[in-house]
């Protein structure tokens, strides 16, 4: 990982609440990130509020504040995000769709699959993935971190990288 820039994986992303700018009041809680279309950037966030039918809503990465690790702020206003909420929403880019993806080298031999992803605070940047061989491969070795760097690609089938990425 970088130095000198704050990350946070998405496993706590996900347990992160996020407030009203004004009132310091809990809006929701963040159930999902939306990532671009090259996976390479969280775009949006889907936050969840504790009603029973109109609960979810999508926001721009952008539009939040982070105030420390366990407090996500929300700088718009939330009376118009309230007015989108709907009772379901999903996207092809999940950032969930990204767990256990193989990553494959440029022969296509398996590598690994990913565990975990590094997400850049400040601009929602994904900097990386933490990876596993498998169970027995993380007791022995422990796991691997794969920095994205601007040859890795993402796409349905797999996370293809160059085999010397890992060496």
């Amino acid at each position: 990982m970088k130095r000198g820039i704050t990350v946070i994986r998405y496993k706590q992303l996900l347990t992160l609440k996020v407030l009203d700018k004004d009132t310091k009041e809990p809006v929701g809680k963040i159930e999902e990130i939306i990532c671009s279309d090259d996976y390479k950037r969280v775009e949006y966030l889907i936050i969840k509020n504790d009603n029973l039918i109109k609960n979810k809503a999508i926001i721009k990465y952008e539009d939040i504040l982070f105030l420390n690790n366990n407090q996500v702020v929300y700088t718009k206003d939330v009376k118009q995000l309230e007015e989108r909420l709907e009772r379901n929403i999903s996207s092809e880019k999940e950032g969930a769709r990204l767990f256990n993806k193989d990553i494959k080298d440029e022969n296509g031999e398996f590598v690994g699959f990913i565990r975990d992803i590094v997400i850049d605070k400040d601009d929602g940047k994904i900097d990386g993935f933490i990876i596993t061989e498998g169970v027995f491969e993380d007791i022995i070795k422990g796991r691997n971190y794969l920095p994205l760097l601007d040859n890795v690609i993402i796409d349905e089938e797999a996370i293809k990288i160059k085999s010397n990425i890992l060496s």
